[in-house]
């Protein structure tokens, strides 16, 4: 009984080690994403998207949608050589909610952005796949939080 016991206990502290695992290694992924588009660096910001299969692509307050990743992939190039001086603000995430399942995960959380003397507040939807052992975007939804 006490062996039974003591291998029910093992066996779920390692479940939960490797959740907690792929957990650093998602939002690693998205943090990445995030410095990269911040720093205009648009090899750097393509390399964390899944663009061998259809993405999705959203940001509410811009009404930019597309499913297609040449298009999303197109406009973020021509968007980072136009405006190329890094972003100088400060990001900040919270209240994160990730859900695996095996290649996939998907993901909401809050982020605040600080700029100037402004800061605004977005949810933050991801939806990932595991390509190669590495996690990347597949799809993304931004949406203003409250009164921005």
């Amino acid at each position: 009984m006490k062996i039974s016991f003591t291998l029910i206990l093992l066996l779920f502290a390692l479940t939960l080690y490797g959740q907690a695992r792929e957990e650093a290694a998602i939002k690693k992924a998205i943090a990445a994403e995030t410095t990269a588009y911040m720093n205009r660096d648009y090899a750097a910001w393509a390399s964390h998207w899944d663009g061998s299969e259809e993405i999705s692509f959203l940001v509410t307050n811009m009404g930019l949608r597309s499913s297609s990743w040449e298009y999303v992939s197109d406009n973020m190039k021509t968007d980072m050589e136009a405006n190329s001086t890094p972003i100088p603000a400060t990001l900040e995430t919270s209240d994160f909610d990730i859900s695996v399942s095996g290649n996939q995960a998907f993901v909401v959380y809050v982020q605040t952005m600080k700029f100037d003397d402004r800061e605004s507040k977005t949810y933050e939807v991801r939806n990932l796949r595991k390509v190669k052992g590495q996690w990347k975007l597949a799809a993304m939804i931004s949406s203003a939080y409250g009164e921005n």
